[in-house]
């Protein structure tokens, strides 16, 4: 069992062992007449005696659920929620059924089990239930594990299981407030909405939404015995007769992509298996051209397990979003090579985009295009002036001038321009580069015509290019960390036409060939994000590389996450917590 899905149990038997502190003196819940009263008293009291305990033990850097309990409890009087005198009630095992449905959701049924809980319950969660002789007393302590489970299980759907300080990969984690997130469930309680309020949890995207769907019909797949994989060989495609075409036949029509017709039968590849073969491609970012070579070869034979994977850490990332995204953004997906433009909700605009090198990554970030420049200056960033530039300066002395560079003896506002021939070239180094280069607006501009700032602290942003080529391509990795889009300027009317630009207006203005900037009077959002699994508005799922390896990072930072958690939690006791018998920590 791996670490993640264990933590919780251990998690679960701990809190079960906490709540069983036995305070001499506690008024007995037994009777009709003295439940409100009695429960109150005792849920007061072990809470505080578990936040003290806890907070003894070992300080939490992830979330506080346990002040959130508080919270909950403040909102209801100190009195029960899952339970009565006579044992479960429906509310609790309707949110301890939704809890244990967590795959539905990305998440792990294990991370949330209590052994206790169940063989108490005598393995349903799924009717109320009496608990009889052996709940005598126990009321408030299954109460608390309910209180915590449904919590945490919240917290998870709503903002992810993983910590900021692990995985933000540069993207501000937008974390909802876990006190507002106890109050909010304590309130459908009172309102008698908690299966809509349980059901309502996550991120209200319908990117989101369309992906969680997508993930129960993988995991039907698992279920059934996956895909078959198709044996190594030479490439298949129209006219290729082989034992490896049945295989992949059925490979394809498990994942939907192949329909056999009436004359599409025996072992050869016809024009409905090319076309099947191009749609897979097109799901996967491949060359749509119907042959099966050695990159489709391996995208189909990459078992069900991993997409199942690939989906529940875009999931993930999903979470660690903003709830609110604005009626009107672009969103461009590294992985994918691709920005949308989103007007209320619906994706109004694609294009292709050319993204960072394994090397030189485009980070993700959250942030608002603020103004555009058209002609555009490039002010080359001094890292790639001294690595990139400076070896064809000293190769060629007529390089600078050929492409429209200007020198600058510094950085400073006022730097003074230098001939850049009468620079000693040959001494320079990477070490002692000083200067600062500048591209004038033209067509040899790295930045093309136009390009779209916002505020961050990688200076990178979204610019045109005159390699239009590199757009043709299937693996777009190969700028320096900026974006390049495939149509600005179909991208500036969408930004410029609320503010009275016209097509004839934006010509004149890039066939002036001079500078302009233009601020936006409503700045649009812009994310950049890393999503290797997503579903289209076909809802069709596609699937792309690991391209940096965020996926694999974000599976480990889940895990070690995990086993912060369990270090913190298996440390040697303070004697005073000893003494009391509590055994009592906390997990994300």
């Amino acid at each position: 069992m791996r670490l993640s899905k264990r933590i919780m149990i251990y998690r679960l038997f701990g809190l079960a062992a906490g709540l069983m502190v036995v305070v001499a003196g506690l008024p007995s819940v037994a009777t009709a007449e003295a439940w409100p009263v009695a429960a109150a008293n005792e849920l007061r009291q072990r809470l505080h005696t578990i936040i003290a305990e806890d907070a003894a033990h070992c300080e939490d850097p992830g979330v506080a659920v346990d002040a959130a309990m508080v919270r909950f409890y403040q909102a209801r009087d100190f009195q029960p929620a899952w339970v009565d005198r006579y044992g479960l009630r429906p509310e609790g095992a309707m949110a301890l059924s939704t809890v244990y449905q967590a795959a539905d959701q990305g998440l792990h049924y294990a991370d949330y089990r209590n052994p206790w809980l169940e063989n108490l319950l005598d393995g349903t969660v799924s009717r109320p239930v009496v608990l009889g002789r052996e709940f005598e007393g126990q009321q408030i302590r299954l109460d608390l594990i309910v209180t915590e489970t449904v919590l945490r299980y919240a917290w998870h759907v709503m903002a992810g299981r993983t910590d900021p300080g692990l995985n933000n990969f540069g993207l501000p984690m937008v974390k909802p407030a876990i006190g507002g997130l106890a109050i909010e469930l304590a309130e459908s309680l009172k309102r008698g909405s908690l299966p809509e309020y349980l059901a309502d949890l996550g991120p209200r995207h319908d990117g989101y939404r369309a992906l969680r769907q997508s993930l129960g019909r993988y995991r039907k797949i698992h279920r059934e015995g996956g895909w078959p994989a198709i044996d190594a060989g030479p490439k298949l495609q129209i006219g290729d007769c082989s034992a490896r075409v049945d295989p992949l036949k059925r490979r394809l029509e498990v994942s939907g992509d192949y329909h056999r017709q009436g004359d599409d039968t025996g072992a050869c590849f016809g024009a409905n298996l090319a076309a099947a073969v191009a749609r897979f491609q097109r799901r996967h970012g491949l060359v749509p051209d119907g042959v099966a070579g050695d990159r489709t070869l391996a995208a189909l034979n990459v078992p069900v397990r991993a997409r199942i994977q690939q989906i529940q850490l875009s999931l993930e990332r999903w979470r660690g979003l903003p709830a609110g995204m604005g009626a009107r953004y672009l969103m461009v997906n590294i992985p994918a090579f691709q920005m949308e433009v989103v007007e209320e909700g619906r994706v109004v605009s694609t294009m292709r985009t050319v993204v960072g090198r394994k090397s030189r990554p485009t980070p993700l970030l959250v942030s608002r295009i603020t103004y555009l420049e058209i002609n555009p200056y490039w002010h080359v960033p001094h890292k790639i002036a001294r690595k990139d530039l400076l070896p064809k300066i000293k190769a060629n002395p007529d390089f600078l001038v050929r492409q429209d560079f200007r020198v600058f003896d510094s950085w400073a506002p006022h730097a003074r321009e230098l001939n850049p021939a009468a620079i000693d070239w040959a001494a320079v180094s990477a070490d002692n580069f000083r200067f600062r280069l500048r591209q004038e607006p033209a067509g040899r501009n790295a930045l093309g015509r136009v390009k779209f700032m916002f505020p961050n602290d990688r200076s990178v942003y979204l610019h045109d290019t005159p390699a239009k080529g590199l757009f043709e391509k299937s693996i777009r990795s190969f700028s320096s960390g900026c974006v390049r889009v495939e149509d600005p300027l179909a991208l500036v009317s969408v930004l410029l036409q609320p503010q009275g630009w016209d097509q004839e207006r934006l010509a004149r203005a890039v066939d002036s060939n001079q500078r302009q900037v233009v601020v936006l009077d409503e700045p649009m959002p812009v994310y950049l994000v890393y999503l290797t699994a997503w579903v289209d508005a076909e809802g069709r799922n596609h699937f792309r590389e690991d391209i940096y390896g965020h996926d694999r990072a974000l599976a480990i930072a889940l895990d070690q996450y995990a086993a912060v958690r369990t270090a913190c939690r298996t440390a040697p006791r303070t004697p005073a917590y000893a003494k009391r018998g509590a055994h009592f920590g906390r997990q994300m």
